[in-house]
């Protein structure tokens, strides 16, 4: 082959690639693979913030603070009773608890740093909504039981005292202690609370006694104010746990590390961003030109981008923060006025309108001078105005006028809004109507010093208007008097009629000593049916028996209580200062004693205090101590006087009578020691020592073989409503095997009168077992002949004074006579007791009375000395036989 053709050959054949390209090409294809798996990654980076997703989670937590907030706020609203029940806390809780679940995962664009913070903080703050939501159970629970005890102990123990269910003094002592518990509950004070405890422990050990009836019921009411003293600290100690636990810290702090990691996660983004560029701009190296314009393009659209999302950001951020303020100026309970520099009103909401009942075009361009009330000065300004120069801001009471005029407290918050020089631009003022809070703490001082039903000064008030009684008449070195007035057998009225007409019968009685005394003078209601009159500045002693003559004859008059028309006298007692006391626990004993020395004197009047009237007041107190043990010491004896059949005197029954055989003053007769009995409430046990004793008489007697004749006793009005009396009398009878009809039952009217329906059924029960019925003093109680009847007592007892009246040559004994035929007619026998002369024995026989009793037949003898003289007083077995008949 030539020369040429062999060129020509190896031109058509390419030249071989040595082991360099290849490498350049793989390097090529290398690079190129990693420059696209470089680019993925920025376009991933750049593209993994979610707008939407940033939205959703801010909003989540935004909600998590509000309703940590709301929170709070419901249990404020529940303690302080606007809302009773717990639905609101559970619904928020509940809330909470679903908020949560929601942001439990943080978004993916937070760095695994940031998720971790942010999910730490979290933890955080569900250790802290769990306690919060444990301290709310235990909140629940606690003023569950807490508003239980409220609820019902003011009533129960009102009713309590106005029952009479304990003594004057143990009443008094309850009452203050149940009003230091009510006070207690409102202020929750701990020196109050301290003094309480030591006073229920002293309740707490007289409600134990035994003897006491009412004991139960006191422990009870006791063991309600118990709960009250006990649970009022948990329930605030459990509010101040909710209120104080950091949760709504923790929120704010999960809010920064989000908007933290927020802002980590979009600058990693743009870092993506840029990168993708600058691989844009090497990639495209070969257009110069176009890269260059492109980059300047790029970077220009990245700074208006980012301008952008400032802005945006800034604006979102502005948005929020004037929603916010606009929810909170519109839905805010508190009325908000903005004015400018010139006090010129720029705006008002909503709440200003139902406050003051402006609407706004009435306000806008005003000064707040259009709510002026004129009750405070032009000082009053000018200190406020120089507070707001000072400081700033201003805060304080002030009464402005509503649109309708009238005007009203209001708590006014003024502050000054600056400019950057400090010039003052406008004025933010935030006021609430507080005329509710007024009324209700006029209410609480109100209640705290008078009484609930009559609206008189209660015993704080009176103390502290008597000390000022006294300081006066000291300083002008004059007289005051002190009036105890109580009114007589109130007890009956509220027994026979109910509590409803002894509360109307107090309040109209509180109306005519108010227009009996003097606009000086103070008429305090000092518990029950007690009241207070103090007298001021007088001149004379006189003067307050004047007062004490002018009371008792305003009461004279019938009072007119629905259906019944009463007529009720009061006694009156009266202590002067500076004779009778010094000081106004003195002189409030002394007149009390003195209203005793009054009713003792057949009430109905007054007496002047006496220093005497302190040694009967202390006998008594002694007298009663002593009876305490007068049982358990064998001191009690019975006497036994006879009854006689009024034709042929034959003795056919007997009266047990009650004495006491005192180791100092001897034998005392029952009305010494009875009354001392039934006041203090000894007179249940006494009485039913009486019946067991008679009947044990009876059956020893019985086994001496003596001539028995039937015993009456007499019952207390005590004994017949707090004691099972049947199963008395039946336990009585079957100890000592004696048959019923050898025992009689005396009962007075008025005892009978108090619950009718269920004295009908006791006296059935009585009747069915044999045992005799009697009514004793008949014609000095109520004498209802219907009921007369509808009791089915056997014996009417004429009462001792209508048979003291029986003179004669006198005609004073027609009621007597009256009663008689009356019961005869009744189908009833009739009993005469207190016969001392001929005379009176002859009428009542002429009368046709059945039995005869008093000292011209015979003075209470005791049991051995009655069996001795039974025998011989006794008819022959005949004539007995017959008296028997007619007694049983």
């Amino acid at each position: 082959m030539s020369l040429r053709g062999q060129l020509q050959a190896a031109g058509d054949t390419p030249p071989p690639r040595d082991k360099a390209d290849y490498l350049r090409l793989l390097r090529s294809l290398l690079l190129a693979l990693l420059a696209a798996a470089v680019l993925g990654w920025l376009f991933a980076g750049a593209d993994s913030v979610s707008v939407e997703e940033h939205q959703h989670y801010t909003r989540a937590l935004d909600k998590l603070r509000q309703g940590d907030v709301q929170l709070n706020a419901a249990t404020l609203a529940n303690r302080l009773a606007l809302h009773r029940d717990f639905d609101t806390l559970s619904r928020t809780l509940t809330t909470q608890q679903a908020t949560l679940q929601a942001i439990g995962a943080p978004p993916a664009y937070l760095t695994a740093i940031d998720g971790a913070r942010l999910l730490d903080t979290l933890a955080e703050y569900r250790r802290l909504a769990a306690l919060k939501a444990e301290a709310i159970d235990r909140y629940q629970r606690e003023v569950a039981i807490l508003r239980n005890s409220q609820a019902y102990f003011p009533a129960a123990i009102q009713n309590f005292i106005s029952e009479g269910a304990a003594p004057p003094a143990l009443s008094r002592e309850i009452g203050i202690f149940a009003r230091g518990v009510t006070t207690y509950a409102l202020n929750g004070d701990a020196d109050l609370a301290q003094q309480l405890v030591l006073s229920l422990g002293h309740l707490q050990q007289m409600a134990a006694d035994p003897e006491y009836p009412q004991a139960p019921r006191l422990r009870n009411l006791l063991a309600h104010a118990n709960v009250i003293l006990e649970r009022k600290p948990i329930v605030d100690s459990a509010v101040r746990d909710i209120l104080e636990l950091p949760t709504a810290e923790a929120g704010e702090r999960m809010v920064g590390l989000y908007n933290e990691g927020y802002s980590h996660g979009a600058l990693r983004a743009h870092v993506h961003r840029v990168l993708l560029f600058v691989a844009a701009l090497v990639l495209a190296a070969y257009l110069a030109i176009v890269i260059a314009r492109l980059g300047r393009a790029s970077r220009a659209l990245v700074r208006a981008n980012q301008n952008l999302q400032d802005r945006i950001a800034t604006l979102r951020q502005t948005q929020e923060e004037l929603h916010l303020y606009a929810t909170v100026f519109t839905n805010a309970t508190e009325g908000m006025t903005i004015t400018d520099a010139e006090s010129r009103i720029v705006a008002v909401n909503p709440a200003f309108s139902r406050i003051t009942g402006f609407a706004p075009a009435q306000v806008i361009g005003q000064t707040p001078k259009l709510l002026s009330s004129g009750r405070q000065d032009a000082g009053f300004y000018r200190d406020m105005w120089a507070t707001l120069a000072r400081r700033g801001q201003w805060q304080g009471e002030i009464w402005n006028r509503r649109q309708s005029g009238d005007v009203y407290p209001e708590w006014l918050s003024i502050t000054a809004v600056r400019d950057a020089e400090g010039t003052p631009t406008h004025y933010i003022g935030i006021f609430s109507d507080i005329t509710e809070r007024k009324q209700t703490e006029a209410r609480i001082r109100h209640l705290a010093n008078h009484d609930a039903l009559t609206g008189l000064p209660n015993r704080l008030l009176l103390q502290d208007r008597l000390n000022q009684a006294i300081l006066q008449s000291r300083r002008d070195k004059r007289r005051a008097a002190v009036l105890f007035l109580d009114l007589d057998r109130f007890k009956t009225i509220n027994d026979t009629l109910g509590h409803e007409v002894g509360d109307a019968l107090l309040i109209q009685v509180t109306q005519r000593c108010l227009g009996a005394v003097r606009d000086t003078d103070t008429v305090a209601r000092q518990g029950g049916d007690e009241f207070v009159i103090v007298l001021p500045e007088l001149e004379h002693a006189q003067d307050a028996a004047m007062i004490a003559r002018k009371l008792l004859s305003a009461l004279a008059s019938p009072f007119q209580l629905g259906p019944h028309a009463l007529t009720v006298t009061g006694s009156v007692g009266i202590a002067l200062y500076p004779e009778d006391g010094q000081n106004e626990s003195v002189l409030l004993r002394n007149a009390d004693t003195a209203m005793y020395r009054a009713k003792d004197d057949g009430r109905n009047g007054f007496q002047f205090y006496s220093a005497d009237m302190n040694t009967a007041s202390l006998g008594e107190l002694l007298l009663e101590n002593q009876l305490r043990g007068a049982l358990e010491r064998g001191e009690l004896r019975l006497h036994y006087q006879p009854k006689v059949c009024a034709r042929g005197h034959a003795v056919v029954a007997a009266e047990a009578l009650l004495r006491w055989q005192h180791p100092e003053l001897g034998l005392l007769s029952p009305g010494r020691f009875v009354p001392v009995a039934e006041e203090s409430g000894l007179i249940v046990p006494i009485g039913e020592w009486v019946i067991r004793e008679t009947c044990r008489q009876l059956r020893a007697w019985q086994e001496e073989g003596r001539m028995l004749v039937p015993v009456a006793v007499n019952l207390s009005a005590q004994q017949f409503v707090h004691q099972d009396i049947v199963a008395l009398v039946r336990e009585a009878l079957n100890a000592n095997d004696l048959p019923a009809h050898l025992l009689e039952l005396e009962l007075t009217e008025t005892m009978l009168m108090r619950d009718a329906d269920r004295t009908v059924h006791i006296l059935a029960q009585l009747r069915a077992m044999g045992v005799s019925l009697a009514i004793d003093d008949f014609g000095s109680g109520y004498s209802s002949l219907a009921y007369l009847k509808r009791f089915q007592v056997q014996t009417l007892k004429i009462d001792r004074s209508f048979v003291h009246d029986i003179r004669e040559g006198g005609e004073d004994g027609e009621i007597a006579a009256a009663v008689i035929a009356l019961a005869h007619n009744l189908g009833q026998q009739v009993v005469a007791e207190g016969v001392e002369t001929e005379y009176q024995r002859d009428f009542l026989t002429r009368q046709g009375c059945d039995l005869l009793q008093g000292f011209l037949f015979g003075r209470p003898q005791a049991a051995e000395d009655f069996a001795a003289s039974l025998a011989s007083l006794q008819t022959p077995p005949a004539a007995q036989g017959a008296g028997e008949s007619i007694a049983a």
